[in-house]
């Protein structure tokens, strides 16, 4: 509802009840609902995989980093439509707030950086703070392992978040108009996005595993590592200091090149074993590319080039933008004009959200310099459009279009003239512009 220019929500009495209703049902079974993921972390093995132990990987780590970063770096803010385009707009209520200063603890950067890192595995959200006029005033981002979502027996849906306050833990219960939630794969439409990291849970832990061994594997000194050869029968304190004495002077990777001097008759046997056979390095590699699967994220990009070459890494580039950075980048985008911008904006379309993604779509210098001297002769840029995009300033004579030269004159102001007119000419038989003379006879005579 409307009035006087502000949006006021009213809410009837049933609506008031069911809150209270869900709020005292929540405080007597909330409380144990973030333990659930902490003691699987903890207790059930690697089988469990949560954000923070996926990360630890780091072709995960890469390809979530290089999607966050690259996303909120991308000029990003709300427009007002003209009747000759688009424009910023920067007198609107929402610019500070998400172009700078989303909440007085974060800025814009960082606040789009951790939402696109969360959203990478499923589910980002924040909170949604209002003003007494129905304006949003401020955003606040809820950590993924805080929160969970509620359905109602009605079919509503409540944001249950368990916010830390200093040593305390105090709960909010939110609607779906106060949480901004960008939302990955779901199978029930309703429902968060699947969890990345439970779902390719085998593929991480492979991953994982990968990485323990190899520092396992020169930890250890597993390279020189062997069997020594005893001839005769030896008694449990005898072999228990044999091995202690070997590992403490001979393994671990300080110790290698290390002389052994054995006696007593006792060879030692070494185990040929080395990376290249126990395919670690094609095991890693491997589940490399499978990181970039899972995120949508080409392979150079996290700095695996062995396939990539000059040619290709501009085109798979700009795949990358359209088809994983852009559909996240309308995920925000509708996300914004849905929560943040009041009904007559949203049903007249006077405001919309937009991220920049043409910065990303450019080519190296040499085609870029070919495209804007193609558009300029093309009467379809102006040297200042140019300009913008360079992130330069106006120019005074900039806002004319350059006409090719030795087609149309242009003046050293940079203003396009107009061709003179051609002469008339001459039409045979029009007596205005015949002269006669007295040499030549009259008609008639």
């Amino acid at each position: 509802m409307r009035v006087l220019g502000f949006d006021i929500q009213l809410r009837t009495s049933r609506e008031i009840a069911l809150e209270n209703e869900v709020r005292s049902l929540q405080n007597q079974q909330a409380a144990y609902a973030p333990w659930g993921a902490e003691y699987n972390a903890m207790f059930t093995g690697s089988g469990t995989v949560t954000r923070k132990k996926a990360l630890t990987v780091p072709s995960i780590y890469a390809a979530v980093d290089v999607v966050s970063k690259t996303l909120a770096s991308l000029p990003f803010e709300p427009f007002r439509r003209t009747p000759t385009g688009a424009e910023p707009a920067t007198t609107h209520p929402l610019y500070v707030m998400e172009t700078l200063e989303p909440s007085p603890l974060v800025t814009a950067f960082n606040f789009r950086r951790d939402m696109f890192a969360d959203a990478c595995f499923g589910n980002a959200c924040a909170k949604i703070t209002f003003k007494g006029n129905g304006r949003a005033a401020s955003l606040e981002r809820m950590p993924p392992d805080d929160y969970w979502i509620y359905p109602s027996e009605n079919g509503k849906i409540y944001y249950v978040w368990h916010r830390r306050v200093g040593a305390y833990v105090q709960e909010e219960i939110l609607f779906p108009y106060e949480v901004l939630h960008l939302r990955g794969m779901t199978l029930d439409g309703w429902d968060g996005g699947l969890d990345v990291a439970s779902n390719f849970s085998a593929s991480i832990n492979m991953s994982i595993d990968a990485t323990s061994y190899g520092g396992n594997f020169y930890h250890n000194n597993a390279a020189v590592g062997g069997v020594v050869e005893h001839p005769g029968a030896l008694s449990p304190a005898d072999r228990q200091k044999i091995e202690d004495k070997i590992n403490r002077k001979y393994a671990g990777v300080n110790n290698v090149g290390s002389t052994m001097v054995l006696d007593a008759g006792m060879k030692f046997q070494p185990v040929k074993n080395n990376p290249q056979e126990a395919a670690l390095n094609e095991t890693r590699t491997f589940q490399a590319y499978e990181s970039c699967r899972i995120f949508g994220v080409p392979a150079h990009m996290i700095n695996i080039l062995d396939r990539s070459t000059f040619n290709n890494i501009e085109m798979m580039d700009n795949g990358f933008v359209k088809y994983c950075l852009a559909p996240w980048a309308q995920n925000f985008e509708q996300e914004c004009d849905v929560k943040l911008l009041t009904n007559d904006e949203k049903q007249s379309g006077s405001i919309f959200h937009r991220f920049d993604l043409s910065g990303l779509l450019r080519g190296d210098m040499k085609s870029q310099g070919e495209f804007y001297e193609k558009m300029l002769k093309g009467f379809v840029m102006c040297p200042n459009d140019v300009r913008k995009i360079l992130n330069m300033n106006d120019a005074p004579w900039g806002s004319t279009p350059f006409a090719p030269s030795g087609t149309t004159n242009v003046a050293e102001d940079g203003t396009i003239q107009a061709p003179e007119a051609p002469e008339k000419p001459e039409t045979p038989g029009d007596t205005s512009t015949d002269k006669n003379t007295e040499d030549e006879p009259q008609p008639g005579a």
